[in-house]
């Protein structure tokens, strides 16, 4: 069987002297592993250098093996703004990162390559480190380990003006039930109100947020706190800590 797809390359790996291997994040077959055999020979099948976080339209052979043969690629789209932007291209290497390390092979996801795709169209023209939380909360959603935002986690009660997150339960606790868990965060009604506000709209209305630096950091800390503990990946760099 050959089928034809487009998707972001994740990871590139040069196998022996002419050959390479990807790892893309298609729309119709989810994350994949290919060889674009004689990759670095004239090979008029490959109109495209493959480059990292580029959209690329790809024809390739599924099997059952893990690694599948690419026998065409040209490239759809770049993004020559990433190379200018230090800032940009951390964050975009963050959520290109977490996409590889999370998402299993061959499991179809269309709303989180829609997110790789929204992401890209909106970094351009706002801060990085908006996107970069934008795109987190997103994706926890789209990925199946939603934080909880709304109610608390453990009595699933409404919740009162003290708020608290717990990392390892994955949501909001009431001021009542942080008595039993020993590694909770006060969390301020600006940071709640977001947290909610990304989690409820889509692009473009999530890039009009607005909120103060200090809520930016904290839910940026809260995200790398989540994300240590859920998925085992590390989201602060030097950038950000």
């Amino acid at each position: 069987m050959i089928a034809k797809d487009r998707g972001f390359i994740l990871k590139k790996i040069d196998f022996r002297e002419t050959s390479l291997i990807v790892t893309i994040f298609t729309e119709t077959y989810g994350k994949i592993t290919g060889i674009l055999k004689g990759f670095y020979s004239p090979k008029k099948e490959f109109t495209t250098p493959m480059e990292l976080f580029t959209l690329n339209e790809i024809v390739f052979y599924p099997k059952k093996t893990q690694i599948w043969l690419i026998s065409f690629a040209d490239l759809i789209e770049t993004y020559p703004f990433l190379g200018k932007d230090p800032e940009k291209y951390f964050a975009v290497g963050k959520m290109f990162s977490v996409v590889e390390a999370v998402m299993p092979l061959w499991d179809k996801n269309e709303k989180v390559f829609r997110l790789l795709q929204e992401t890209l169209r909106y970094i351009d023209g706002n801060e990085a480190r908006k996107m970069l939380y934008i795109f987190f909360i997103k994706f926890l959603t789209f990925c199946g380990v939603k934080p909880e935002f709304h109610l608390c986690i453990r009595c699933h009660q409404p919740l009162s003006r003290a708020i608290f997150f717990s990392p390892a339960k994955g949501g909001l606790v009431c001021s009542r039930c942080r008595r039993e868990h020993t590694d909770v965060h006060s969390l301020s009604p600006e940071v709640i109100a977001s947290l909610r506000y990304l989690q409820q709209h889509d692009f473009p209305q999530v890039v009009r947020i607005k909120p103060s630096v200090s809520c930016e950091e904290r839910i940026l800390n809260l995200l790398d706190t989540f994300l240590a503990y859920h998925l085992e990946f590390k989201l602060f760099d030097r950038v950000y800590s």
